[in-house]
């Protein structure tokens, strides 16, 4: 007992898990529920597993919208080496220069002008004759830039202020598509569920057909060596035997067909729950009828709340109308504030300031109508959206009242096989009585047998029938699940 207590809390758990685990692998055969499956089937299909992925996916691309209302901040960086010294073109400054030197020498005439004897001359007349004496010199030779290489770095900011509602646009359409994929995902479920309780009512279905061509084959078998003694004892004569053969012919085939038909039922199962062939597993027995209530009006409208057809088209609604808002926004002005912190910038051959800072302002005047032509698109794709809302609302309806009508119809055809099923298989009492007695033939045996397996099997499908109506129904709005704690009880 020290030993044990000195084991962490975390192994002996894991023990608990592993040792079932283990015996469950290696061959030991284990009855598992309907929501047993069901949950193995969530777990390990493929199908669940890649839309679980894409919703993941879109969780970060929401995320990544909201980065759309921050500012955007970028560190830039360069290296530049020019083959020659940047020169500056005097030729096409000359006239600048002349005027600039004119206007220099006005001013120093007008300042200075009694002192150098110059008081009488204007200044007009000195801008004037400094211009005409500069334009008669040659021209002024470039000025060169002593610097061939270069480093520059800026740490630049932008951060939008108005763009029309573009940015509100993008983060409500990435949020629907978010929405779209959790709905995708439990339309996928749903598809998923559907299947598994099909298929798992299938293997229970024939497995209780097993069972009922098991008990006629042993009965005509029985029935075979009664006729044999009958025959030793003269008290019948020997054709009857023959018949009876052929019954057990045909009682054995049936039964091994249906086997045949187990086996192609199971693997259908583990292919939709995805397991291994080396686990091992049965499923219930039977399944008892049970009288489910049901209001058509109650289930009509939880289907149009929760039927992931008409959540994902709401969606896509959402989705329209943002896209609408976002081509909108192109007719306004984008306005953003931006700043810059300049590096290096000693070494640059023109010195720019250290900060720079404003607010800009956008708008498009003319693109060739393509702006204007994508808006009137999105009105129309909103106008789709809400077509196709209005045809899935009406097929919806058909899909429940047309399931609705199925399992209506499938309780009643189960309830009417409860006597047949009875009165055969009294009747085969009876017959199987009265030839034990002498009084019988052996064809009335063979034929009251059958009689009974026929009614017994039609019973059962009616009854498989009859919970796939109501795991259709309720996989029609949006419920799948909800038939699973009805065969469960």
């Amino acid at each position: 007992m020290k030993k044990i207590s000195n084991i962490p809390f975390k192994t002996i758990v894991m023990l608990f898990i592993v040792i079932p685990f283990t015996s469950y692998v290696n061959g030991q055969e284990r009855e598992i529920s309907l929501s047993e499956a069901l949950d193995l089937s969530y777990n390990n299909n493929e199908q669940i597993k890649r839309y679980s992925e894409r919703v993941k996916q879109k969780i970060y691309e929401d995320k990544a919208a909201k980065g759309n209302f921050m500012p955007s901040v970028n560190l830039v960086g360069g290296y530049t080496y020019l083959s020659e010294n940047i020169e500056v073109n005097s030729s096409q400054m000359s006239s600048s220069l002349d005027q600039l030197g004119g206007k220099y020498n006005a001013a120093f005439v007008q300042a200075y002008g009694e002192q150098i004897g110059l008081s009488g001359v204007s200044a007009e007349s000195a801008f004037s004759t400094m211009v005409s004496v500069l334009g008669q010199f040659p021209d002024y030779t470039n000025m060169i830039i002593d610097n061939q290489e270069y480093v520059t770095a800026a740490l630049t900011a932008t951060q939008p202020l108005f763009t029309g509602g573009k940015i509100i646009a993008a983060k409500k359409y990435a949020k629907a598509e978010l929405q779209s994929a959790d709905i995708e995902l439990k339309q996928v479920k749903d598809e998923i569920a559907n299947e598994l309780i099909e298929r798992y009512l299938n293997v229970v279905l024939l497995k209780q057909v097993i069972k009922v061509r098991k008990q006629v084959y042993d009965g005509m078998l029985k029935h075979k060596e009664q006729a044999e003694r009958a025959i030793q004892l003269e008290i019948l004569p020997k054709h009857v035997l023959l018949r009876a053969q052929v019954a057990v012919a045909d009682a054995e085939k049936d039964l091994n067909n249906e086997r045949n038909k187990m086996q192609l039922a199971e693997m259908a199962l583990r292919s939709t729950m995805n397991v291994p062939d080396s686990v091992h597993f049965k499923v219930m027995d039977s399944i008892a009828y049970r009288d489910i209530y049901l209001n058509f009006d109650t289930l009509l409208n939880t289907a149009y709340a929760q039927q992931p057809i008409l959540e994902l088209i709401n969606q896509k609604e959402v989705m329209a109308k943002q896209a609408h808002a976002i081509e909108k926004s192109k007719f306004m002005p984008n306005v953003a504030a931006f700043g810059s912190y300049n590096m290096f910038r000693e070494d640059l051959p023109i010195i720019p300031p250290k900060f720079i800072v404003g607010v800009q302002a956008q708008i498009n005047i003319f693109n060739g109508f393509k702006d204007i032509n994508k808006l009137k698109a999105s009105k129309h794709l909103q106008m789709e959206v809400e077509n196709a809302k209005e045809y899935a609302t009406q097929q919806i309806h058909l899909l429940v009242k047309s399931n609705y009508t199925n399992a209506l119809n499938q309780k009643k055809l189960y309830n009417s096989h409860i006597t047949t099923v009875e009165l055969a298989k009294e009747n085969l009492r009876i017959n199987k009585r009265r030839f034990e007695e002498g009084i019988g033939k052996s064809i009335d045996v063979i034929d009251a047998s059958l009689l009974y397996e026929k009614s017994k099997v039609e019973q059962l499908v009616a009854l498989d029938g009859y919970f796939k109506a109501i795991a259709n129904l309720y996989t029609a709005i949006g419920e799948p699940e909800r038939v699973i704690q009805i065969i469960s009880k």
